[in-house]
């Protein structure tokens, strides 16, 4: 019987072990590893292979960057050499940290370092990443800087936290109101949207949108108000705020139909903060 239960042990810890090593979450890391082993060798044609394109960079201050094609994309190697004497980056894998999975999307966010050729590390900072499986490929879709260069104190990031919740808060009075001009005035462009299920759209200007259709919304699934859910801010910085936010629709008669988890990124540009990128995951439906 003991030498059964020992089997039994170790039947269940190697598949726990192959469990950990598996999964959206596993892959996601895996696809980071790459990513950085690309960025190492300071050439663009190899980093674009660990990247799906179109690729966005949300660095901002109203500041959104697509590249659509791979050829658009350069990181800038030789400038980080010249200007910094960049000689190569490191992401700490100890500070690896997934904020949201789902089977084809994961957002994480890391610690790195960048280092000179004798080793000193002259740079660290923290980014966020969306990482995503497009025809069976596991590679980064989204970055953005998710820790500020300079510290923040207690005071100045609840003053930057209120203003980017505001915005949140004001694009949900607009939606709840059937405001369809006043939901797009809450958005900076170009502003980003992807879907739960890997789709990608950019709205260069407010003429783009994205704009709500409340009619279709209330004939096809009865939808009478949006509530927030959840709303927590998890990466900071002087002009750009990530909220991890869950939403829910609701019925006239009080059903709740339809609950989404997400990442919305608020940004400032020129005093004012709107959002500039949004990130959904696969809804529940729930009829209490």
């Amino acid at each position: 019987m003991g030498q059964l239960l020992r089997v039994c042990a170790m039947v269940l810890l190697a598949a726990a072990g192959a469990a950990a090593q598996s999964g959206p979450d596993a892959e996601a890391r895996r696809a980071l590893e790459r990513f950085i082993e690309r960025w190492n060798t300071g050439d663009d044609v190899q980093l674009r292979d660990a990247m799906h394109f179109p690729f966005a960079t949300v660095a901002g201050g109203g500041v959104l960057v697509v590249n659509a094609e791979p050829g658009d994309f350069q990181a800038g190697f030789q400038g980080l050499r010249e200007n910094e004497g960049w000689d190569r980056s490191l992401f700490h894998f100890d500070s690896f940290t997934v904020l949201r999975s789902s089977p084809d999307k994961v957002h994480v966010e890391i610690d790195y370092s960048r280092l000179r050729a004798d080793g000193t590390v002259y740079r660290q900072s923290r980014v966020f990443y969306i990482v995503t499986r497009e025809g069976g490929r596991w590679a980064i879709k989204v970055r953005a800087p998710a820790r500020p260069l300079g510290p923040l104190g207690e005071a100045e990031r609840d003053e930057i936290v209120s203003g980017a919740r505001r915005a949140v808060l004001d694009f949900f009075t607009a939606f709840n109101a059937a405001d369809a001009d006043g939901t797009v005035d809450g958005l900076h462009h170009p502003h980003l949207f992807l879907t739960a299920n890997g789709g990608f759209g950019v709205a260069a200007s407010e003429q783009d949108g994205p704009r709500p259709d409340f009619g279709t919304m209330r004939q096809n699934e009865g939808w009478h108000m949006s509530s927030i859910d959840a709303l927590e801010a998890t990466s900071v910085t002087r002009d750009k705020v990530h909220f991890q936010i869950t939403f829910t629709r609701w019925r006239p008669d009080g059903t709740r139909y339809w609950t989404v988890p997400a990442l919305w990124i608020v940004t400032r540009a020129d005093g004012h903060w709107a959002v500039q990128a949004r990130s959904l995951f696969p809804a529940t439906y729930d009829d209490r």
